[in-house]
């Protein structure tokens, strides 16, 4: 049995109410993080109360 290794870790978030709510990963490996948001995300305007986003990584860990 492989041991599995922590790759990386990345934290984004706001001063207000954030959650994450899924990740996945597709057949290049790049990395998808679904949540929503209530602050102004990563120099994003929120539309709304409360905004969904996705994030997508790659393999290392670069936002793309």
């Amino acid at each position: 049995m492989e041991r599995e290794v922590k790759q990386w870790t990345k934290q984004l978030g706001t001063s207000v109410y954030d959650r994450g709510q899924g990740v996945t990963v597709d057949s290049s490996d790049n990395i998808y993080v679904t949540g929503r948001t209530e602050g102004d995300l990563d120099g994003n305007t929120k539309m709304g109360g409360s905004d969904f986003f996705v994030v997508k990584y790659n393999s290392s860990g670069n936002k793309q």
